[in-house]
């Protein structure tokens, strides 16, 4: 009898652990306790297919600028690439005892290699699925390998902070896992860090080349294509200077990544404020809770305790012409914008004073207002696939996820709102 208690208390013990809360955001703005906030299990990752990849990331490579420095006064700068095929392809890593031009020799017996250049191996080699498509994206810049270099080594210092027993990552590193976690979700963030962290433990063991390529195969099985191109994508985004010009330039990158309107709707149900991701300052994770510690102005209103509709402390009205009255003109050259805008569904939806207040209605230039208005009545392909309007598309989404939405492009029009 006393040895059927002890298996209940047991079973009940185990019980309890597998129900145990995962994929928990604890938002920490160093003001007060931090926001616990469980995103709704409906959550998903944004899938990113082949040829959006490719294009996305043509567009990131090819808006970097490419610093040229001579290594001595009056020296000449080669800023010129061959076209060559030799030149232009990209083979990966060499089998053992093979040696082309296009790819990086393995010795076949790898123990002068340390832990961490076996984890950065068998890594790359993961990503052999994807070489092609990274190839192609990259062939028409100036200097390719420089960018298979820079991407490289992006990925390879991101995965070696997430294969950490209790991973930490801060500046750069934290916006490009903020950036996961949007696409991602909590859950399958969760995972992508836990297949880091096996695929450490494997390199640390493996003595061969082709248990090198074993680990990374199984860790790429694991992750799968879809994640792969998505931490691909991240990484970029940070390396290609878009975390050095400001909140504008780094929504100008996130508007080009395939599914972004998509990934900004569902931002909210994660907690943040995609409009202010570069604000996030560190990115924690701990059994199995994720703590962002960022300003409080980066928590999105979904994750905020409950409150009114209407931003707190905001002056609000029943309609856009008493707000006119009681504010006036806009300011010369100037109109007053909705940042979540005031159509009829959204008044019947979220109520007046929600859109017309001071915190969704504010000053802009009159030519980027007209800019504005003209792409939301545009049918872009990245939002919509080009079946409906962007205005159509917006529509459904919650009133976060249109403020989210409306202050991304603000800032893609050079106004940070």
């Amino acid at each position: 009898m006393a040895f059927r208690v002890q298996l209940a208390v047991l079973l009940l013990a185990l019980l309890s652990a597998c129900a145990a809360p995962r994929g928990r955001v604890r938002l920490d703005t160093g003001e007060g306790a931090p926001i616990e906030y469980s995103p709704p299990s409906s959550v998903r990752a944004v899938t990113v297919g082949e040829g959006a990849f490719e294009e996305a990331l043509t567009e990131l490579v090819l808006a970097t600028p490419l610093r040229l420095r001579a290594s001595r006064p009056g020296d000449w700068v080669r800023v010129s690439y061959s076209t060559g095929e030799t030149d232009r392809a990209f083979g990966g890593f060499c089998e053992p005892g093979l040696r082309r031009g296009d790819c990086i020799s393995l010795l076949e017996d790898v123990m002068g290699l340390s832990d961490w250049d076996k984890f950065g191996v068998a890594l790359a080699l993961s990503l052999d699925p994807l070489r092609e498509s990274i190839s192609r994206a990259v062939e028409e810049t100036l200097a390719p390998q420089l960018f298979y270099s820079m991407i490289g080594t992006g990925l390879v210092t991101w995965a070696a902070l997430a294969a950490n027993p209790e991973p930490a990552f801060t500046k750069a590193a934290a916006v490009i896992s903020a950036l996961l976690l949007l696409y991602l979700g909590a859950e399958t963030f969760l995972e992508l860090i836990e297949a880091s962290q096996d695929l450490k433990l494997a390199t640390d063991q493996a003595s061969t080349w082709k248990e090198l390529d074993a680990s990374g195969q199984r860790f790429a099985a694991r992750v799968g294509p879809s994640i792969a191109r998505v931490l691909v994508l991240a990484v970029t985004v940070a390396v290609s200077h878009g975390l050095t010009g400001g909140a504008s330039l780094l929504a100008a990158r996130l508007a080009t990544l395939p599914n972004f309107p998509g990934g900004a709707a569902v931002a909210s149900r994660v907690g943040v404020n995609v409009a202010s991701l570069d604000q996030v300052r560190a990115v924690s994770v701990s059994g199995g809770v994720i703590t962002l510690s960022l300003p409080s102005t980066v928590v999105a209103m979904a994750a905020k305790p409950p409150a009114s509709t209407t931003p707190g402390g905001a002056r609000s009205w029943n309609s856009f012409s008493a707000l006119k009255r009681a504010r006036g003109p806009a300011g010369p050259g100037k109109q007053w914008h909705h940042i979540v805008e005031q159509t009829d569904g959204n008044v019947r939806r979220f109520g007046p004073q929600a859109l017309h207040n001071t915190e969704n209605v504010i000053a802009i230039d009159q030519a980027v207002h007209q800019q504005i208005s003209r792409y939301y009545s545009s049918k872009d392909p990245f939002t919509t696939g080009g079946q409906i309007t962007v205005r159509q598309w917006l529509s459904g989404q919650s009133f976060q996820a249109q403020r989210d939405f409306g202050r991304m492009i603000l800032m893609r029009y050079g106004v940070v709102p």
